[in-house]
């Protein structure tokens, strides 16, 4: 099943040829365009084929898929209902009463049908035969490949219209589709899966189109047309369309349903329903060689593989410099240790410096501040201790006035703060028990 698919529905009228080209897009059909050759049917094999190509070439037409519509008269269209549970037979017993359906002899026939899809509770299934004498399709078949537009397929335009019907909406509501040409008016009304049809004068006097729809009423075993869907295509006004419904399909235009006939064959390859047939014969139908795609494929899945390499590259590159870096990270860590510890060993050091070089000054300090209070305490004092840390001095002993020994510190430029630390007490010898801290000076 192709996500992109193509295709070309020819209609051929009482006078002209319609195509139109549908693109089918993950299941979304688009409407590509509508042509028409005004006057075809009456020139000549070699101006059709001119013209034919000429229309070809200038839009670009695509040559596959194409599928061919019929005018009605040109064969005949059979219904019949057999049970359900000889669906996987019918070809077989289709086969056998062709001879009885047919008015033509069975070897001067071509023939297809199409059958509804099976429904729960339903005993009975609806088959519509389609069948076409060899001397209408061959020359068309033939002419078309000459001219550059080998058929894929072929049926009968009331079985086209009813297909169209069923492949554009899904519901089953009555429709009518009457197609207008200059001497004779088609008319085709589906319910369901089933279809009536019948040909008409063409009257502008608007009485024709109602003994048309009564009859397909009739036939249809239809009491009224009241909620029915109808449309109206082929050669009419653009007024006449105003009340057509709009062709649920991307880019349609409401005069899109003019040439309904061309649209619908175009959605014969594209769409199934139960009035899906081809009439061509399996060896004569036109089949694009799939090898053709390989490339389209080839490339398609080496864009896929870069896209995916794109999107994967970041990803991949950071893994692999991870992977670099922890190696690199890896063959550097030994050397990583061994500057850690020397940078350990070297704080250390440092610490041991800084603490031997402030020793060494506090040393000075020491002797310094020792040696005034040697020169300021009096003879009857005495120390008992002396520690000096972070330039703070402790001092205790004993004298007669420890107020005196706080004065005479005081008046030091070397000692600041003096203050006693604890509760100056007297001795049982008539002397002053004092502590007393200060600050070294000289280390601010």
């Amino acid at each position: 099943m192709f996500f992109f698919r193509k295709s070309t529905g020819v209609e051929i009228g009482e006078e002209d040829l319609t195509i139109a080209v549908a693109r089918s897009t993950f299941g979304k059909i688009r409407l590509s365009s509508v042509h028409r050759l005004t006057g075809f049917v009456a020139m000549t094999d070699e101006d059709r084929r001119k013209a034919l190509q000429d229309l070809l070439h200038t839009n670009r037409i695509p040559a596959s898929n194409v599928y061919l519509s019929l005018p009605r008269d040109q064969g005949v269209v059979r219904q019949i209902q057999l049970p359900a549970d000889l669906r996987r037979k019918l070809p077989e017993i289709i086969k056998l009463q062709i001879e009885t359906l047919s008015p033509w002899p069975s070897a001067e026939i071509y023939w297809d049908f199409g059958a509804e899809a099976p429904k729960k509770d339903h005993k009975l299934v609806t088959i519509t035969i389609v069948i076409l004498p060899k001397t209408y399709l061959d020359p068309w078949i033939s002419f078309f490949r000459s001219a550059g537009l080998p058929l894929s397929g072929a049926t009968l335009s009331s079985v086209t219209h009813g297909h169209g019907i069923c492949s554009l909406w899904a519901e089953e509501t009555p429709a009518i589709v009457l197609h207008r040409e200059d001497s004779y008016t088609e008319g085709i009304l589906i319910s369901g899966s089933r279809l009536a049809a019948y040909t008409g004068p063409a009257n502008d006097d608007g009485v024709a189109p109602k003994l048309l729809v009564d009859r397909l009423l009739s036939a249809a075993k239809l009491s009224s047309s009241e909620g029915a869907r109808l449309i109206v295509c082929g050669k009419v006004d653009d007024s006449a369309l105003e009340n057509n419904p709009r062709l649920p399909l991307e880019a349609a235009k409401p005069e899109s349903t003019k040439d309904f006939g061309s649209v619908a064959a175009a959605l014969l390859p594209l769409k199934d329903s139960a009035f899906k047939s081809n009439v061509v014969p399996v060896d004569l139908r036109y089949r694009e060689s799939r090898r053709r795609l390989i490339p389209a494929f080839t490339l398609g899945l080496l864009a896929t593989l870069m896209g995916a390499a794109l999107l994967l590259r970041d990803s991949y590159q950071n893994s692999v410099y991870a992977s670099q870096l922890d190696g690199e990270i890896r063959k550097i860590s030994p050397q990583v240790k061994e500057v850690a510890g020397q940078e350990k060993e070297l704080d250390q050091l440092s610490q041991r410096y800084r603490n031997l070089t402030s020793q060494i000054q506090n040393r000075d300090y020491v002797l310094e501040s020792v040696g005034e209070l040697a020169r300021l305490l009096p003879a009857s004092a005495f120390l008992a201790s002396y520690s000096c840390q972070d330039g703070i001095i402790t001092i205790s002993g004993f004298a007669q006035s420890a107020s005196e020994i706080q004065s005479l510190l005081e008046s030091s430029p070397l000692f600041r703060g003096v203050e006693f630390t604890t509760s100056v007490t007297r001795e049982p010898s008539g002397k002053d028990r004092f502590s007393l801290k200060m600050v070294l000076e000289v280390t601010k």
